[in-house]
């Protein structure tokens, strides 16, 4: 078949599958927010999107679960038939009595007499009911942050409670299962019965220490009797130096022309009486990113200040996925403060912006429910270009994908749109690929990955059963199911050839405390179990090794 026909062909079948119309639901919202405490009675409130085409209209509920199962004593809305076509809905959910925990709401889109299932699927959250509430809560600075001694973390948090002489309320810092060392914190007065506010602080004054979880804890007026416990995961590292309030004048993710500064302003702190040097520097897969200028240090003096510093790439085709900011002293022969941001930065001589998605992430779809997006672009090839977007999950194109054809876009910037589907099956999309062609596709002139959490098919509370077939493309360590967990989870990995694999868990002062594989692994997709039940709650590190990939992700053990 020659090309032309090859590709009128492609565009036929593209679009067939384009003018086909799925089921979805996204932009769920969630009041009070996970994770909180509620009372008996107490209401969570549901808002969401979606899209049918069913032309009769779906009822839609949210339900609370427990361990797999429906949770006891739970009262829930109604639905009314949402019409065809595209639009928002409402549902809430409490707990009349027990003491019981919330651990998952399930969807369930039904048609309109309710004798077929079109969609469900499942979010995590954590609401734990009982007589007493401490919900709205609010930390700042935001997690993770790097934090000087003495520096307060500050929290503030709705309480309600039946308990006729008053409460009192504290938050306390943790590290594993234990208060972290060398805290100081607030006392409590006692909170009267009914509803109301409260606040609470804690700092740490001396030695390196890692905060990993905040525990609220409410008690009886005289402190003898627990009423309620909540865990809430964080992470601050408390240090004698820090660097804080970092802000970037370029929101991430962003795709960037060469030679396009990065700007950055941060606050710092040090007792170093000499002064310290810092320095922000861009990484791509834990090392330094090719081609990059930044800027130089001056010495910034003992005490607590501001500065600023800038970085471009000058070459190449390139992604930031973070940016490391290092501490030294003023001769630089000693590294007080090592700190990584995750960011998502794309160099290129060519650039897409803009870009807007629908349903936005994270959204959960029938098969044939189109994800679709607008984007601008510019391009430096003097012939245009061809641009794609095609869904990814762990590491390979998705099972059963169509997808839009590209015309060619004139030399220069413009605007441009796209779509996908997947086509059967249930698929977690976990990443989104722009890719631009010269107008012969001989030649790529872009690649870049956004994250994406697009969920085709129904999903169960032991995760995404995606297809894996084939080998795959590249080396990948996908975040581990469920998370946070207690006691087992699951993690995935992937080898595109056969090597020595290296897979570990460290705890958040870099002690190893498990090893989950340590051999020769042939190619393919892999899966592992790991049990923390002997390791106290709190955050911690796995990281894969390989000798030519590394690449380390956070878990959470909650108990």
């Amino acid at each position: 078949m020659k090309r032309a026909a090859r590709c009128a062909l492609a565009f036929v079948l593209l679009f067939a599958a384009r003018e086909m119309r799925g089921d979805a639901i996204w932009n769920i919202q969630l009041l009070p927010t996970p994770i909180a405490g509620l009372q008996f009675n107490q209401n969570v409130g549901i808002t969401f999107d979606y899209a049918t085409g069913q032309t009769g209209g779906v009822v839609i509920f949210a339900r609370p679960m427990t361990g797999g199962a429906l949770s006891p004593n739970y009262a829930a809305h109604p639905s009314p038939v949402y019409p065809a076509g595209e639009g928002a809905g409402t549902g809430y959910f409490t707990i009349t009595t027990g003491e019981v925990t919330v651990d998952a709401i399930r969807f369930q889109m039904y048609n309109a007499n309710q004798t077929a299932l079109i969609l469900e699927f499942y979010v995590p959250v954590t609401y734990r009911y009982s007589s007493h509430a401490i919900y709205n809560i609010v930390v700042t600075p935001e997690s993770p942050a790097s934090i000087a001694h003495n520096a307060d973390v500050s929290l503030t948090y709705d309480y309600r409670t039946t308990e006729a002489g008053g409460v009192r309320i504290w938050s306390r810092p943790m590290s594993g299962d234990t208060l972290s060392p060398n805290y100081v914190a607030h006392g409590s007065p006692v909170y009267p019965a009914g509803t109301g506010s409260a606040s609470g602080f804690f700092r740490i004054e001396a030695g390196d220490v890692n905060v990993d979880s905040i525990r609220i804890l409410m008690a009886s007026q005289d402190g003898t009797v627990e009423l309620l416990e909540l865990k809430i995961p964080v992470h601050y590292e408390y240090r004698a130096h820090s660097i804080s309030n970092i802000q970037f004048d370029t929101q991430s993710p962003r795709s960037l022309a060469l030679n396009a500064d990065v700007g950055i302003t941060f606050n710092y702190t040090t007792t170093d009486t000499g002064g310290v040097r810092i320095f922000p520097r861009p990484f791509t897969r834990g090392a330094l990113t090719p081609n990059y200028a930044a800027s130089g240090s001056p010495v910034f003096p003992v005490g607590s200040g501001a500065g600023s510093a800038s970085f471009t790439i000058l070459a190449g085709d390139v992604t930031i996925d973070s940016v490391r900011f290092l501490m030294t002293n003023e001769n630089q022969t000693l590294t007080y403060l090592e700190y990584f941001v995750p960011v998502n930065y794309h160099y290129s001589a060519h650039t897409l912006a803009n870009q807007n998605f629908k349903p936005t992430s994270p959204a959960y779809m029938t098969a044939n429910h189109n994800e679709e997006a607008t984007f601008d672009y510019s391009t430096a090839d003097a012939g245009g270009a061809l641009i794609f977007m095609r869904p990814f999950t762990e590491g390979n194109p998705s099972p059963a994908y169509a997808a839009h054809p590209s015309p060619l876009y004139a030399p220069g910037a413009g605007t441009g749109s796209a779509w996908f589907t997947i086509t059967g099956g249930s698929v977690l999309v976990d990443q989104i690929r722009f890719t631009m062609l010269n107008a012969a596709q001989t030649e790529l002139l872009f690649e870049w990955f956004l994250p994406a959490h697009l969920q085709y098919g129904n999903m169960a509370l032991t995760g995404v059963e995606a297809s894996e077939a084939g080998t795959p493309l590249a080396y990948a360590l996908l975040q581990n199911y469920p998370n946070p967990f207690n006691p087992n989870t699951s993690i995935r990995y992937q080898v595109p050839l056969a090597t020595e694999v290296r897979l570990a868990v460290f705890d958040m002062l870099g002690r190893e405390v498990a090893v989950l594989v340590d051999s020769r692994m042939e190619a393919g997709h892999h899966e592992v179990q790991f049990d923390g039940r002997n390791l106290a709650s709190g955050v911690y590190l796995y990281r894969m090794h390989t000798p030519e990939y590394v690449q380390t992700r956070k878990l959470m053990i909650l108990k």
